[in-house]
Order: structure tokens, then sequence, then C-alpha cells
């Protein structure tokens, strides 16, 4: 069963979307006013209204229903300035009430709660100052049937039946132009809760990927690029670079100049380094004064180069928070791979390197592997 209610759905209503939701609405407007017809055809048959004025009334509702629908289902509506066709649909409907009104008999007051129905739908789809102007059209179309009522048929007694249809329509007009004041503050309320909801969460998702000190990806938010950067370079089958960076002699910054000293290094060297790496590269603060440096589609050559660039900008500027005309220097290690499964491994083997460049002296970059370190220092020192 279910096999052939959904080919069905999908050619009535299209494919899931905004417009499948306007088809849907169109077809409930049309199965409503065959509702309408078959009540109305009911009148003819009873004798309380003639069958030359109810067919052309019927036809005139299909009609404008299918138009409708057809212009929905076709996508021709969204080359228009409102794609949801509110309010040419709602003034197609208020005409057909307003002529139902016109040419029944004793019934023609109930025809009344299809107008207030007609204008319900309205107010979930407009501003309310468009509900309450469609409120007012649909009580000005009803007064314009009951003054040619008047004129046309001569007679007191349906006048005055008349008129009291309309006051009690404009009660029913002025409670809709109420509830349309008042769905559209609860509209705007709930706009303004989105808001403040997507602010919020933005700022939740800061706080989870972002290190609050330096402002740099942290820890946890580096892990997960890692893995997808990991996945999207096995998929290529190209490397991708890693950079382990440690502050040299921090601990002295801290003890000697105090923490709000140090600090201020830890935010400058992030600044320092974001400045000589690439759009696609990300910096993490590793821990403490360790920096963890991500270069996707990138050589162990060509990371230490970007490296050896941030140590020589970083010494340049003598940092504040260092030693009276002592630069902050670092020591990286760099190390590479190709596959996801050997990420935790190239991230011990910088750590590695990172400790090898410490141990031989500091304010040095050194590579995983060392065939080829001698050749790219002579090339960095010419």
């Amino acid at each position: 069963m279910t096999a052939l209610i959904a080919p069905l759905t999908h050619a009535l209503l299209g494919p899931t979307g905004p417009q499948r939701v306007r088809s849907s609405q169109a077809l409930l407007v049309m199965c409503l006013y065959l509702a309408f017809a078959l009540v109305l055809q009911v009148e003819v048959r009873l004798g309380l209204t003639s069958e030359g004025q109810g067919l052309p009334l019927t036809l005139f509702g299909l009609v404008g229903c299918l138009g409708f629908y057809g212009l929905i289902r076709s996508g021709v509506n969204l080359r228009m300035s409102e794609p949801s066709l509110t309010r040419p649909q709602m003034l197609y409907s208020m005409i057909a009430v307003a002529w139902a009104f016109a040419v029944s008999g004793a019934p023609r007051g109930a025809t009344i709660v299809l107008m207030q129905v007609i204008l319900m739908f309205g107010l979930f789809g407009l501003p309310p100052r468009e509900g309450r102007r469609m409120a007012a059209m649909g009580f000005l179309m009803l007064a314009a049937v009951i003054a040619w009522r008047a004129w046309t048929l001569g007679d007191p007694d349906e006048t005055r039946l008349d008129l009291i249809y309309l006051l009690y329509a404009g009660i029913v007009f002025t409670g809709v132009a109420i509830i349309s004041v008042r769905l559209g503050h609860i509209r705007e309320r709930l706009r303004d809760q989105a808001a403040e909801l997507k602010l919020a969460l933005a700022r939740n998702q800061e706080l989870a990927t972002r290190d609050v000190l330096t402002g740099l990806t942290n820890r946890r938010a580096m892990l997960e690029q890692m893995a997808i950067a990991a996945c999207e370079i096995e998929r290529h089958g190209q490397p991708l670079a890693l950079v382990l960076f440690d502050l040299d002699h921090f601990k002295q910054i801290n003890d000697s100049r105090g923490h709000a000293a140090g600090d201020r290094v830890l935010q400058r060297f992030g600044e320092v380094a974001q400045g000589e790496i690439r759009a696609g590269d990300v910096l993490a603060r590793w821990g403490g004064e360790e920096f963890l440096l991500l270069l996707p589609r990138t050589g162990l050559e060509e990371a230490w180069r970007c490296a050896e660039r941030i140590r020589t900008r970083l010494v340049a500027l003598r940092m504040e928070g260092g030693q009276p005309g002592q630069p902050l220097t670092f020591s990286a290690g760099v190390s590479s791979c190709r596959r996801m499964d050997q990420l935790d491994a190239a991230i011990e083997a910088a750590d590695r390197a990172m400790y090898l460049a410490k141990a031989t002296g500091r304010n040095r970059t050194e590579l995983v592997a060392g065939p080829g370190l001698a050749e790219l220092r002579q090339d960095a020192v010419a």
C-alpha cells in the first residue's frame, strides 16, 4: 500500500520542500470548495437557489482552485513576487463567498462562516497589516452585495435581515483583525526568540571549539578537524603535515613578568602564526604554551618552511613579555601522514621532533625524518 501512496503523493504534491507545502494547501482549499459546491447543489435541489445561479458560481470556484493548484504544481508561482499566492487565493475565495451570499436564499447568512475560514487561513501566511486589510476588504464586499440586493430586490424585510448579517460579519471580521494583531506579536516574539537561540547556540559552539585566551581552535575541536582532514587526504592520496610548537622558556616569562605577560605572549604568538598560514590551515592551542598547526595537502618540506617563516617573524618582533633585548622563540617538530590510521603516530612523531629541537639548542624546527634537513636549513639561511 505504501508503495502506491508514495508515488501518488509525489505526483500530486511534488518533491519535499516549500512547494509541496504550497501544493498541499492548494489541494486542501480545493477540497473545501468541493464541499462548498456540494452544499450549493443541495440548496439548488431544495429550491433555495436556482440552478442558473448556482452553476456559474460552482464553475467559478472550481476553475479558480484548479488554476491556483496548476500555478503552484508547475512552478510558475516561483517566478511571482508572492510564491505562496496567499493574497490572490484569499481574494478569489472571498469573491466566491460574496457571490454565494448574493445568490443564496435563506441560508445566505451561513456564508459569513466561510468568509471567516478564508480569513483564518490568511492569518498564518500574512503580516498583521495585510490580514486586517483582507478582513476590511471582505467586509466591504459583503456590504456591496447587500447594497446591490437592496437595490435590485426592493424588499425591506430582506434588507433588514441582510443588515443584521452585515453587523454579525463586522463582529467576525473585527475579531479576526484582533487575532491577526495578536498572532503578529506572537510571530515577532518567536522570531526574536529564534534569533536569540541561534546566537546562543553560536556562542556555545564558539566556546566549545575556541580557546578562550587566544581565540584559536582548542584541542578538542582540533582533533575533529584533523580527523576530517585525514579522511580527506586519504581519499585523494595527498599528504597532511603537522607542526607542534612549544614556546621556549615560557615558564621564566610567567615567573619573572607575571601570568598577564605570559597571556599576552600566547596571544601574540597566535596572531603572528595566523598571519603566516593559509586559509585552509588550522592553528590550535594544544595545551599550555604548546600549539599545533594542521596543514592539509602539505609535505614535510613545505611545512618546515612554514614553521621557519613563523619563527623568523616572531624573532624579529622582540615580543612583549620576553627578557629585555631577548626575542621570544619556539622549538617546533614537523611530521606528516597520508592515512587516517597514521594520525596518532604523526602527532607523536611531531612531539618527538619538537623535543629534539629543544634538546639541540631550542629556537629551531626539526623534522621527524632527517634526510634533506641540512639542505632545507642551508636554503633558509641563503
